[in-house]
């Protein structure tokens, strides 16, 4: 088996906003880590939400008890994901858009 590296494409929240406007829904099922990365700036505490269903309900990331958040210019990744989608929310209305990547590993036979 070896490791291979996939984009998913990106989050975005737009300016005036702290809810994401897209949200990474394809693709998972086969992910062993799912990696974001965080824009250079961004103006509230960012938090990841997961979701099991598919997109509708949403709830934040949390581990070890605490909300899963990531940070400017920061990366976080997630090893062996349970939930089929993914997107960002912003504690604070953003200043301008932002957007953040996101790529997976998965295994190949």
């Amino acid at each position: 088996m070896s490791i291979h590296y996939a984009n998913l494409g990106t989050i975005t929240i737009a300016s005036g906003a702290s809810g994401a406007s897209t949200a990474i829904s394809k693709y998972l099922d086969d992910a062993k880590t799912v990696s974001v990365w965080a824009p250079a700036a961004v103006t509230g505490t960012i938090t990841l939400q997961v979701s099991f269903d598919g997109g509708t309900t949403y709830a934040d990331l949390t581990s070890g008890g605490s909300d899963v958040t990531l940070a400017a210019a920061n990366m976080v990744t997630i090893t062996d994901p349970g939930f089929n989608a993914l997107r960002v929310s912003s504690g604070s209305t953003e200043t301008d858009t932002r957007t953040w990547t996101v790529a997976k590993t998965f295994l190949v036979s």
